[in-house]
């Protein structure tokens, strides 16, 4: 046997393994964080990997989409031999797109045509040139579809690396005539991504198809052409199906280990990297852990120190005890005083006292509980016979007792009373109840006795005692008695016991599955109302409220309704109604009170609430309230005034000038004018225009009533979408009107909207901004700028503003302004309802600023996206 180590040795274990565990656990965890720390910092890498790659992605489309248009605006000029309409698409193509460096139009063999800018950089005039020998125009003739070309030399004096963008001009027959070329300077891009911030040593690479550098740190890309298809890197991103990834690698020049993280670009087959030294990602990691080792071995050795002084003391007293013991087992005992000799606490000296008083009234009781214990074990085992029979009938009686409210159906329960009297009992029990046979180990179904007894019965005699509930529940408790057991008087008349208590626990069991089935019912019923339900007891007491009730009155379960008083005082705080009016209702003067819930910036909620006696046989036992929502029908009746009031304000003047004009066209007797005829068919035209305008409201109104309204959201540039808004506002509303785009963000700068409902909105607040104004110079100023959370649009104008009264209504259906400069313009009061709703479904906001006499500003707020995965088929810029 393993000898056990002394008081001291697992003392000292003891402080060092609480020590130990304690820094383990900490280092633990302290390596858990670095660790994550760590693939948080390779996650960064890899997403800013896929940034750059999106990001070069959408800036080459961006100017393959130019040189694309320009191929087809130019193929009517260019077959018309149209050299000055030629040169001047070039140069509006050069002046929205200034990252291409030069521009040509050439023939079908290669030859350039037109060139722009017609000078070099150096300002030596262009001369046309044969490009056929170019890679861009071999490939242009196979697949006569826009070709980008890798990086390489420009000619002549532009003799910076470029990368060119081809695409074809088709005849009718589909056949190759000439091309359109933009060659595009990499420099700006270059500079984005190396002015980008990638931590610790690292940096990006960018290559093109054939691997040749567009993006490195240490190569000059506008005059050196660098491959690196032989690079370790590179051959490695090859060999990969994957279109993105990352490993460890080590430098060809440097030896230098370094993560990289990649991304290949689909749509130019170009790839972008980012390099970050190991070491930077892995140092902390490795300190940290030294750190911990060297702080565990300093720990120990000043627990080991301190442990040995502490328990060197402790020791000492618990070894001079333990000899004293081992004397007195002896029966050596010695009669000195031994206080005398404790060097520990004096606890230790207290108990060396004690303990020899404590020996003496042993030895001393000792004698006498010998003698008592004599006679006490012969009564006891006298009563020890009777009370163990008594006692093992109340525990099995008291097993008996059993919750009848247990989710156990009936077979279930009965084998659960088997089973808590089975260690009492030393017969095999079988109980049938109606079809029933149940054991404590088995269950039969569909039984019938005799056949149940002749099957399963082993004995040659069996005792019965009857199980009887009502009338038709009945059954029999049988014991089975083999290898010829016999029950004695006192056995019979517990089985009676436990049959009648058996009964007694069935019957109970019935009636509450009953009163369970039918309160669960009742429950489900009431829970799943529409309408609220409250009964009040005629103490004026809260006896049940349905979920209904509470939601409408802001309160959980965990806050209960207690009383009546509680009741009318949330009827007033909720709804604020009239505390007179109220008491009349609960006084039985009303029938009904009808009831309105107003909350902050939302539309109001109206209820009907009804009063109703509760009766219980010929009794009233209380009052019922019922609360219905008819929020819908108020919503529908309003609606419905509103809809016949502007249909006949708003379609009785063009349908009534329609009728004039076509009356007058069709009068017989008169042969008008072909320029008084096109004056009144543009008139019937402007009507016919209105009411159209009129039913596309509706169509707009009636998706968002019904949460139908959809919005297709992709990747738009911001400031092609403004001015494409500004381009759409009615010629007659743009005399006298001043545009104005402020810009914070860049004119690249885009963000995740559907364009034609986003334009719809802006052309919208720059109408009514037209609209809404007596300025003898109406000034529109549109800003562009975002915050942390979002990116806003803000249209101001100069115009009449907006009271304080009226700002918080403007956004309610059918709504309009009752005053002279707006009520002149006429209008559905659905466009800004509208705008709401489009705001909505792109999960923004808008928001009004105004004041009466000093112009208005309507900020529309978009959720800045980033990081959203967005589907290439949905990065259309320009749709």
């Amino acid at each position: 046997m393993k000898k056990a180590r002394s008081l001291k040795k697992e003392l000292i274990y003891s402080f060092l393994s609480i020590a130990f565990f304690s820094i383990a656990i900490l280092g633990v965890f302290q390596i858990y964080q670095l660790s994550s720390l760590t693939k948080e910092n390779q996650r960064y890498q890899a997403q800013t990997a896929k940034y750059l790659a999106d990001y070069i992605d959408n800036y080459i489309l961006d100017y393959k989409k130019a040189i694309q248009t320009e191929a087809l605006n130019v193929k009517e000029p260019f077959l018309n031999n149209d050299i000055p309409g030629i040169q001047k698409q070039l140069k509006d193509i050069k002046t929205n797109y200034p990252g291409f460096v030069n521009m040509y139009v050439g023939d079908s063999k290669g030859q350039s045509i037109v060139f722009y800018p017609e000078s070099y950089t150096d300002g030596v005039k262009r001369k046309n040139h044969n490009f056929s020998d170019r890679y861009y125009y071999k490939e242009l003739l196979k697949t006569k579809d826009t070709v980008i070309s890798p990086v390489y030399h420009g000619r002549g004096g532009t003799d910076i690396l470029l990368v060119a963008i081809v695409s074809p001009i088709l005849n009718d027959q589909g056949e190759l005539v000439g091309y359109v070329l933009g060659a595009l300077d990499l420099n700006a891009l270059g500079e984005h991504i190396k002015n980008r911030t990638f931590g610790d040593g690292g940096y990006a690479v960018v290559i093109d198809q054939e691997n040749n550098v567009v993006v490195h740190p240490e190569v000059d890309t506008r005059r050196e052409l660098v491959n690196l298809t032989k690079s370790a890197i590179v051959q490695y991103i090859e060999k990969q199906q994957n279109k993105s990834g990352s490993s460890f690698f080590e430098t060809d020049k440097l030896h230098l280990d370094v993560y990289v993280t990649y991304e290949k670009i689909n749509n130019l087959n170009w790839t972008v990297w980012v390099s970050k030294p190991t070491e930077a990602i892995t140092s902390t990691y490795k300190n940290a852990i030294l750190v911990i080792i060297v702080f565990l071995l300093i720990t120990a050795t000043i627990m080991v120190l301190v442990s040995l002084f502490l328990t060197d003391r402790l020791e000492r007293t618990i070894r001079y005890l333990l000899n004293y013991i081992k004397d007195y087992t002896k029966g050596i005992k010695e009669e000195t005083s031994v206080t005398k000799k404790i060097q520990g606490p004096q606890e230790m000296g207290e108990l060396f006292y004690y303990f020899n008083h404590m020996i003496d009234e042993v030895e001393k009781n000792r004698t006498e509980l010998i003698e008592l214990n004599k006679e006490l074990e012969a009564r006891v085992e006298e009563r020890t016979t009777t009370l163990k029979n008594k006692n093992l009938e109340l525990k099995a009686v008291n097993k008996l007792i059993t919750s009848v409210s247990s989710n156990k159906d009936l077979a279930h329960f009965i084998q659960h009373c088997l089973k808590e009297i089975a260690p009492f009992m030393e017969y095999s029990i079988h109980v049938f109840f109606h079809d029933l046979a149940v054991t404590t180990n088995t269950i039969h179904a569909k039984q019938n006795l005799l056949q149940y007894l002749s099957k399963n019965i082993v004995g040659d005699q069996q005792y019965i005692e009857p199980i009887q509930i009502e009338k038709n529940n009945k059954g029999f408790l049988i014991v089975d008695l083999m290898n010829k057991q016999s029950m004695t008087t006192s056995q019979q008349e517990f089985l009676r016991t436990f049959a009648s208590s058996l009964a007694v626990m069935l019957q109970n069991k019935f009636l509450f599955e009953q009163i369970r089935n039918k309160h669960a019912v009742l429950a489900a019923v009431l829970e799943s109302m529409s309408e609220g339900l409250m009964l009040v007891n005629n103490q004026k007491e809260v006896e049940y409220v349905n979920e209904f009730f509470l939601s409408t009155f802001k309160i959980g379960k965990e806050k209960e309704l207690v009383s009546f008083n509680d009741v009318y005082r949330q009827f007033i705080n909720i709804f604020g109604v009239d505390p007179e009016e109220l008491s009349a209702f609960f006084a039985n003067k009303k029938k009904e009170l009808k009831l309105e819930y107003r909350a902050q910036q939302k539309k109001p909620k109206y209820y009907i609430l009804h009063k109703f006696s509760v009766m219980l046989d010929e009794d009233e036992i209380g009052e019922g309230l019922l609360l219905r929502d008819i929020t819908k029908e108020e919503e529908i009746d309003t609606l419905k005034n509103n809809l016949i009031s502007l249909t006949s304000h708003e379609f009785k003047t063009p349908i009534t000038n329609i009728k004039g004009s076509v009356e007058t066209l069709l009068r017989p007797e008169v042969e008008w004018e072909p320029d008084f005829q096109k004056e009144l068919l543009e008139g019937v035209h402007e009507d016919i225009e209105r009411i159209l305008h009129l039913v596309n409201d509706w169509m707009d109104i009636s998706k968002i009533e019904s949460g139908t309204m959809y919005v297709e959201r992709n990747v738009v540039r911001a400031c092609y979408l403004i001015e494409k808004s500004m381009e759409q506002i009615p010629l007659n509303l743009r005399t006298d009107a001043s545009f104005h785009f402020h810009n914070m963000l860049g004119e690249d700068f885009s963000f995740y909207a559907d364009k034609i409902r986003v334009q719809q909105v802006l052309v919208n607040l720059m109408t009514n901004a037209l609209r809404y104004n007596d300025a003898s110079l109406k000034t529109i100023d549109i800003t562009l700028d975002k915050t942390e959370d979002y990116i806003k649009i803000a249209v101001s104008d100069n115009g009449i503003g907006i009271s304080e009264d009226h700002i918080s209504k403007i956004f309610n259906h059918f709504y309009q302004v009752d005053v002279t400069a707006t009520r002149r313009t006429g209008g559905t009061g659905l466009g800004l309802a509208i705008c709401v709703g489009i705001m909505e479904a792109h999960e923004g906001k808008i928001e009004a600023i105004s004041e009466s006499g000093k112009g208005s500003t309507f900020i529309l707020y978009f959720p800045n996206k980033r990081g959203r995965d967005i589907d290439e088929k949905s990065k259309d810029l320009y749709r």
